[in-house]
């Protein structure tokens, strides 16, 4: 019950903010802009339209997905408790019948609602607009997008949280948000680039350090859910398993020739890492400082 009265209050507090407003249109008009454009004049075609379909909206969409999701995961978050903090109203918060395990839950919960609020603010139309121009809406492969983004956008709502609770004013979230944000983006080529210089790692260790790459771990999530229903391959991306679906060859790896740990669906496992590493770390922070 504890957790629930945090969940409400936290999601009433930061469904007032403007910029999180400012960012659900964006993602409004980026998502319904790209698939009107992307279906514009689609003729349905003979066999798995669906996959035709779904496919044309293609990299400008996960484009979008990939910076203004996490982007709008930052906002919802990275001042959740610090602004509390700076505020005093933590203190009242924690005289209640709240210990900080909870805040932190009830935030986390909280916080993740309103981007998932924010995310079908921009699907919802997006499927709408999809149907009304052909008439199609691949709904199995529409409602597994919608469902790893949101996990995607979990994950900086989690950094978000534990870059609030390390910090002790408002400027420094914002700085270390920022800084998260970019290096979440580069540290793949960072570690490329020392990798390749001083080769430290190879072969399948390698393949598995990569798939760490929040990219891949979206797209093999994804990539997971639509085996369900398609023939794509089951190993990971960083080990070849988007160049062979999109060749057409599925087959090439099967799953026993590949490491449990470069198979799609670990990306799932991976991404739980990715939301819960930093939730701990976050919570063992705040457990300690003093109010």
């Amino acid at each position: 019950m504890s957790v629930t009265a945090i969940v409400r209050k936290d999601f009433r507090d930061g469904i007032r903010s403007r910029l999180l407003w400012a960012l659900m249109a964006l993602f409004l008009l980026s998502m319904g802009g790209f698939t009107y454009v992307a279906t514009r004049g689609f003729q349905g075609q003979s066999g798995d339209s669906g996959v035709a379909l779904f496919g044309l909206l293609g990299l400008s969409v996960v484009l979008a997905i990939v910076f203004l999701v996490p982007l709008t995961g930052l906002v919802v978050s990275i001042k959740s408790i610090v602004r509390e903090r700076e505020l005093g109203s933590i203190r009242i918060l924690l005289s209640l019948p709240h210990t900080r395990q909870e805040v932190v839950v009830g935030k986390f919960i909280g916080r993740a609602g309103l981007l998932t609020v924010a995310i079908l603010a921009g699907f919802v139309p997006a499927a709408i607009i999809m149907f009304a121009q052909t008439g199609e809406l691949p709904l199995f492969e529409y409602v597994a997008l919608v469902f790893v983004t949101v996990c995607f956008g979990v994950v900086f709502v989690a950094i978000g949280l534990s870059v609030s609770a390390f910090t002790s004013t408002e400027t420094r979230a914002t700085i270390g948000g920022v800084g998260a944000f970019f290096l979440l983006y580069f540290w793949q080529g960072l570690f490329g680039y020392v990798n390749g210089r001083l080769e430290l790692f190879s072969g399948d260790l390698l393949l598995f350090i990569q798939r760490f790459d929040l990219f891949a771990v979206f797209l093999d999530s994804l990539m997971a859910l639509l085996s369900i229903q398609h023939d794509i391959p089951s190993n990971s991306i960083v080990a070849g398993g988007l160049n062979q679906a999109m060749n057409g060859n599925p087959g090439a790896v099967e799953a026993a020739s590949q490491p449990f740990y470069l198979q799609h669906w670990f990306a799932f496992v991976i991404l739980a890492l990715w939301i819960a590493v930093p939730l701990a770390i976050g919570y063992a922070r705040f457990e300690k400082i003093d109010l």
